[in-house]
């Protein structure tokens, strides 16, 4: 029986085994690369997206900012228009207060009573003089009270006028009496309310 040399045929079996490993081997590791790319471009495009988003809502926070500072320049505008409203009605209230004052007051001082002096502060008036008596300033008080514009008046202070310790004499017999009132400025408001209340009566 002849001697059959098998050495070469086992080499080249190896040698493709060999082979096909390293085929197996490279193969996965290209798909493996593969795989590691796509997933870092995905990465890059889901950051890439998001990235994009994220700019989209801080323009439009930028925007909503922007709208409620301009919300709250009007509300301070509209503030401002309402307090110079206001300041503008005082001063015409205020105005007309010197008015219905000056023009009522005369109507309202009885006869006998003569003032002499009056200040007047925050709606509120102090008046000085004299009486010949004080039935008169009592007349004058209903006729405050009973104004549309005048009201809660009040006697602080009342007594004679004396000289030379007798009581000073005007021109009729009785005495004069020294006096100090006070009493208020109705607010507008409440004038005419009180004045259509007193018409539908």
């Amino acid at each position: 029986m002849s001697n059959i040399n098998l050495l070469p045929w086992r080499q080249q079996l190896k040698k493709k085994s060999k082979d096909a490993f390293f085929k197996i081997i490279t193969a996965f590791v290209l798909i493996a690369l593969v795989v590691a790319a796509a997933g870092y471009f995905y990465l890059e495009f889901a950051i890439s997206t998001q990235n994009h988003r994220n700019s989209e809502f801080e323009q439009q926070i930028a925007q909503l900012d922007q709208q409620i500072a301009e919300i709250a320049k009007l509300k301070e505008r509209r503030q401002e228009l309402i307090d110079r409203m206001k300041a503008i009605e005082t001063l015409q209230q205020n105005r007309n207060i010197a008015v219905h004052l000056f023009s009522d007051l005369p109507t309202l001082v009885a006869s006998g009573v003569y003032l002499d002096s009056m200040k007047f502060d925050q709606r509120t008036a102090q008046v000085k003089g004299m009486a010949e008596s004080n039935p008169r300033v009592s007349s004058m008080l209903r006729n405050i009270d009973n104004s549309k514009w005048l009201g809660q008046s009040n006697i602080t202070e009342t007594k004679a006028e004396m000289q030379n310790g007798q009581r000073k004499l005007p021109t009729l017999p009785d005495g004069l009496y020294n006096f100090v009132m006070s009493f208020k400025v109705v607010d507008s408001t409440d004038a005419l309310n009180a004045g259509n209340k007193g018409g539908t009566k």
